[in-house]
């Protein structure tokens, strides 16, 4: 089954995962979609900004391209 914008939307609601801040640097053009796309969605830039992210990630992780074993391996060799 093929994840809807909405489906995506409401899982990521359903995380009890807390949130970090990181900063990008967009090319002019690309933070003149994204600022036109939030306001369109009615929601602030960051906001459709993180979506997006998250939405990006979720979706290799399912495709595959995500390097899943190497991460578990960086998860497990960096615990506190």
């Amino acid at each position: 089954m093929v994840d809807t914008v909405g489906n995506i939307r409401r899982k990521i609601f359903m995380s009890n995962a807390v949130s970090k801040r990181v900063f990008a640097t967009l090319p002019d053009s690309i933070f003149e979609e994204l600022d036109f796309w939030a306001n369109e969605q009615g929601r602030p830039t960051a906001n459709l900004a993180a979506f997006l992210i998250e939405a990006s990630i979720k979706q290799a992780k399912k495709s595959g391209e995500f390097p899943e074993k190497e991460y578990q391996e960086f998860k497990n060799k960096n615990k506190k």
